[in-house]
């Protein structure tokens, strides 16, 4: 599933970073199908991703949008993005994405939970337990009842 835009990378890169990954026959120009072609493998690499963190907590696919994932998946995918032929991705890029990947093993653990997606367990706020004692032998019937 998409959880960010190619807009979004391209802000997040900028012009020149996008060309500069891009650009696999090295003339200086990206040409669309080059853009379209990484960016699109990277989008899907960060989506696998998170689709392997929500998977045993949530059905997928996701309806609607949510932010905290588009940022992660933003996060995932520049540096895919930025490791595209051995490139070695700037500090910054693998820092956010290891931060992301570290929030996201704490959602497949079970132990952070996705803000603003609704988990199916949610329905059922309590458990409530129905039990009742044998007429007979319940104290609170008056006695006349009880026989």
């Amino acid at each position: 599933m998409s959880y960010c835009t190619s807009d979004d990378l391209v802000k997040r890169l900028g012009d020149a970073g996008i060309l500069y990954v891009a650009d696999d026959d090295a003339d200086n120009v990206a040409s669309s199908d080059e853009r379209e072609a990484a960016i699109d493998e990277a989008i899907r690499a960060a989506g696998a991703e998170i689709d392997g963190s929500l998977l045993p907590h949530v059905n997928l696919p996701i309806a609607g949008t949510n932010d905290w994932l588009r940022q992660r998946a933003i996060d995932l995918a520049s540096e895919h993005l930025a490791e595209r032929r051995g490139s070695h991705p700037p500090a910054s890029l693998t820092n956010a994405a290891q931060r992301s990947r570290g929030w996201l093993e704490e959602v497949r653990l079970g132990t952070r939970r996705v803000p603003g997606l609704s988990y199916p367990s949610d329905r059922f706020d309590r458990e409530t337990r129905h039990s009742s004692l044998p007429r007979v032998g319940n104290p609170t019937l008056p006695r006349e009842r009880a026989r």
